[in-house]
C-alpha cells in the first residue's frame, strides 16, 4: 500500500482588529485498512486522504478558527442578555430572583453543512445568574432602579467541561410612566411608559476536553467515520466579554397581571477575547455496507487562534410576564440580533418582589 501524508496548514495574519492569530495544520496517514475502504468508496487513496482532511477540517474548525470563535464568543456573550434586568415591571421597590438563558444559533455557527454527524463542541450557549433590583423611590427618585445579577458555575458543551461567570450592574430610568399610586389601581390597560437601561455586562466561559474525544463524521452517505482521540490530549475554548448595553423599551399591562413588553438594545463589547487550543493525535475507523475498518490511518491536529469580540450588536427585545398578586412574576424573553449568523437568545425566570 502506498504510504501517503497530507498535511495541511492555515495562517491568518491579523488584518482587522477582531482578528489576532489563527494557525491550524491537519496531517492524516493512511493505515492498513485505507485502499480497501477506499475501493469499495469507489475511489482511490489519494482521494479517500483528501476527504477524510476535508472532513476532519469541518469537524474541528481547522479552516476557519477565528470566524468560528468570533461567532461562538458572539453567542455566549449574547446568553447573558436580560439576565438581569427586568423590563416590565413598574415602580417596584425591591424584588429578586433567577433567570436561565440560552442562545442558539452556537452550534450553527460553528458547522459547515454536512461536514460532521458528532462535532468536539455541539449546541447552544447557556447562562444562569441569581438577579435583585432596588427601586431608588426609597431616597425620592421614584423613576430609578439599580439591578445587579451574579452567578459562577460548572458548564458543560459537547464533549468538553469547564466553568462559567457572569455578572452585571445596570441602572433603569422610567420615563412617561404610571407612578406607584397609579399602579395599585386596578385597571384593564395600562401603558408603562418607556425604559432607558444601561449599565455593564462581564461573560467568562472556560472549556476543555477532561477525556478522549470521540467524534463522527461523514465521508460519503452511509460512510461514517470515527475519529478516536489517543494519548495526551489539549482540546480548550476559553472567552470573555465585557460590554455596555444601551436599552430602550416600553411595556402594556392587561389586567394588572400580563405584562408584554420590547423595544431595541445595542451592545458595545469593549474589551476580552476568546482563544482555542487543540494539540490531538486520532484513530480512524469507519464504516461502509456492513463491513467495519478499524485501522484506517491516524490523524494529527493541531490548532490555536485568538480573536476580539465584534465591537457592537443590535438587538431586537420581546418579552411577556405573569404577575400573580404583583409580588411573584413569571417572565419569558426573547432576544433576537441580525447579522451572520443571526443569533437567538431565550430567558426564563422567576422574580419576587414588593
Amino acid at each position: 500500500m502506498k504510504r501517503l501524508t497530507l498535511c495541511i496548514v492555515f495562517v491568518f495574519a491579523t488584518l482587522v482588529p477582531c482578528v489576532r492569530s489563527a494557525y491550524a495544520q491537519i496531517t492524516i496517514v493512511p493505515g492498513p485498512d485505507a485502499d480497501a475502504f477506499a475501493a469499495g468508496l469507489g475511489m482511490s487513496t489519494d482521494q479517500l486522504v483528501q476527504q477524510l482532511t476535508t472532513q476532519v477540517n469541518g469537524l474541528f474548525q481547522t479552516a476557519n478558527v477565528n470566524g468560528f470563535l468570533k461567532d461562538f464568543q458572539n453567542a455566549q456573550s449574547f446568553s447573558s442578555k436580560g439576565l438581569g434586568v427586568d423590563y416590565a415591571s413598574e415602580a417596584t421597590l425591591v424584588e429578586a430572583g433567577a433567570t436561565l438563558s440560552f442562545a442558539s444559533n452556537v452550534d450553527k455557527a460553528y458547522k459547515p453543512s454536512g461536514s460532521y454527524t458528532d462535532p468536539p463542541i455541539s449546541g447552544g450557549g447557556a447562562n444562569f445568574s441569581l438577579m435583585g433590583g432596588v427601586g431608588l423611590g426609597l431616597i425620592g427618585l421614584d423613576p430609578l432602579m439599580v439591578f445587579g445579577n451574579w452567578f459562577k458555575g460548572s458548564a458543560s458543551l459537547g464533549q468538553l467541561d469547564g466553568s462559567y461567570q457572569n455578572w452585571g450592574l445596570h441602572g433603569q430610568l422610567r420615563l412617561l410612566g404610571p407612578s406607584r399610586k397609579m399602579s395599585a389601581v386596578g385597571m384593564l390597560v395600562r401603558w408603562g411608559g418607556i425604559a432607558i437601561t444601561s449599565g455593564a455586562d462581564y461573560s467568562h466561559l472556560s472549556l476543555s476536553a477532561k477525556k478522549p474525544i470521540t467524534s463522527t463524521m461523514s465521508v460519503v452517505p452511509g460512510a461514517p467515520v470515527t475519529v478516536t482521540s489517543t494519548g495526551d490530549l489539549t482540546f480548550s475554548v476559553d472567552q470573555t466579554t465585557w460590554s455596555v448595553p444601551l436599552e430602550v423599551t416600553t411595556s402594556l399591562r392587561l389586567l394588572s397581571m400580563v405584562t408584554v413588553y420590547g423595544g431595541f438594545g445595542l451592545d458595545w463589547q469593549l474589551g476580552g477575547g476568546s482563544s482555542l487550543n487543540i494539540g490531538m493525535n486520532a484513530n480512524l475507523a469507519g464504516k461502509y455496507n456492513g463491513a467495519t475498518y478499524n485501522n484506517l490511518g491516524t490523524a494529527t491536529i493541531s490548532a490555536t487562534g485568538k480573536v476580539d469580540p465584534s465591537p457592537a450588536r443590535l438587538r431586537e427585545i420581546v418579552g411577556v410576564q405573569l404577575g400573580i398578586l404583583d409580588t411573584i412574576r413569571l417572565f419569558l424573553q426573547v432576544n433576537v440580533t441580525g447579522g451572520a449568523p443571526m443569533l437567538t437568545s431565550v430567558a426564563g425566570g422567576l422574580r419576587l418582589a414588593i
